[in-house]
């Protein structure tokens, strides 16, 4: 029982609870993972809804098919009906939930192997940080982590009023136009480090002033994303000189006790981590392995979701018109257009860096529970669920978005890029297709 770590009681515990334990751990998706991340065995607050929509995806992934985060919460809605569960909503926060509960990533759909490999290194990973964190004696302010993530800057959702006339905003898969940002901040949510933007411009559009005018760190690359020299040189000339500030002038600790560990992806794009160290040996960092990012990575707990929320927010109430009664659904459409076209790299620079003020502390916190203590982590998205957005699409006569559309839309920059688009015109057939399972899995009346 020393060998564990639990005392003689919890011992009998875990032996009296057996069955129960393996049965929960044996419907999970990845049963290593769902064992190692959960310390209680009570599942979703609709188990049927849960059950019905797990065997959904199980379905859908035997044959090879990526499953959007939207498509998941549209077959929770359509089973909620089928089960007359009518107080149930498939927010955010229980599509967060219900990927954690059966540790469902967001990577390309290829095997088990991946999964399998996945669970087997996150918990050597968290012994190994453990062990590095006591050796160093790190407290939660000195503990770093970072991630690079896409921002369509300018995308909005299908069948809006630009959408439908100007034939250059297509569907609205529109806009493509993207920016690659990296948000850094330490485990207790006290130092959010300046947002990095990678755009293709060297100077963006309507930036007259040098780039140092701006709220954040931007830099041009030709790819629009991260390259080891761009990374490299954000290590050395941000990232160490703004930790070191904060200790010594916010901590107040003294010089020898500035140290940090910065925990990142295993990427191509970040030099090794015997490159990424700083000159006294003190700030250095620790690669996450491969394939546990969407598992362990704090960034990937709500933090990027929550900053692109509020940025989505914003840039909403910068690009949609309240339009007159007078006007008829062609000077909607131009009009529409007309804002769009306003909405530049600079209104999304400005937007974003403010979102990333706005992420709460607790947000930040929240999201390391996972990899520092196996609990689920909490999601604070108030006024940030995809319902939230109908109120401003609704008040600038955008009737003709579904929420379906909103959630494409606000998941889109995170969803598998080679996901298929929902089928139009199949949604009848997919509904009677799902109703009936429902009434052969569980029983419904005809």
């Amino acid at each position: 029982m020393d060998e564990f770590g639990i005392s003689k009681s919890t011992f009998y515990d875990i032996k009296k609870n057996k069955k129960l334990i393996l049965d929960f751990v044996l419907k999970q998706d990845m049963p290593l993972v769902g064992a190692e991340k959960r310390k209680r065995t009570t599942g979703a607050k609709y188990s049927d809804v849960d059950d019905a929509v797990y065997m959904w995806y199980q379905q859908k992934r035997s044959t090879g098919v990526p499953v959007r985060g939207a498509e998941l919460q549209a077959a929770a809605e359509r089973f909620a009906q089928c089960f007359g569960r009518t107080d149930f909503k498939a927010s955010t926060g229980w599509l967060f939930r219900f990927r954690n509960r059966h540790a469902i990533g967001n990577w390309k759909v290829c095997g088990e192997q991946v999964l399998s490999s996945a669970s087997e290194n996150t918990e050597p990973f968290r012994q190994k940080l453990s062990m590095l964190i006591k050796e160093e004696k790190l407290c939660l302010a000195q503990l770093y982590s970072g991630d690079e993530t896409d921002l369509f800057w300018k995308s909005m959702p299908e069948n809006t009023q630009a959408s439908r006339k100007d034939i250059c905003l297509p569907g609205n898969k529109i806009n493509k136009e993207r920016l690659s940002a990296l948000l850094c901040a330490n485990a207790d949510g006290t130092h959010k480090l300046k947002s990095v933007i990678i755009g293709k411009a060297k100077l963006p559009k309507n930036v007259k002033e040098d780039t140092c005018t701006l709220p954040v760190i931007y830099k041009p690359s030709k790819d629009v994303w991260f390259t080891r020299e761009l990374f490299s040189e954000w290590f050395f000339h941000n990232f160490v000189p703004e930790v070191k500030h904060f200790q010594l002038n916010v901590l107040r600790f003294h010089e020898d006790d500035v140290r940090a560990l910065l925990l990142l992806d295993n990427s191509p794009v970040h030099p090794s981590t015997e490159s990424l160290t700083g000159e006294d040996g003190r700030i250095k960092c620790m690669f996450f392995p491969h394939n546990t990012s969407t598992l362990i990575q704090p960034m990937n707990q709500g933090v990027i979701l929550s900053c692109k929320r509020l940025y989505r927010w914003k840039q909403l109430e910068e690009s949609l018109v309240i339009f007159e009664e007078s006007d008829d659904e062609q000077d909607k459409g131009e009009k529409g257009v007309s804002k769009i076209k306003i909405y530049n790299v600079k209104s999304a620079v400005f937007n974003w860096a403010k979102s990333w003020d706005e992420v709460k502390q607790i947000t930040i916190a929240n999201a390391w529970e996972n990899l520092l203590y196996k609990k689920e982590p909490e999601y604070a998205l108030q006024g940030l669920e995809d319902g939230d957005y109908r109120e401003i699409l609704e008040k600038c006569e955008e009737s003709e978005t579904k929420l379906d559309d909103d959630r494409v839309w606000l998941n889109g920059d995170e969803e598998e890029k080679d996901s298929p688009p929902e089928t139009k015109g199949g949604g009848a057939e997919e509904q009677t297709a799902e109703f009936i399972y429902c009434q052969k899995e569980f029983g419904l009346p005809s």
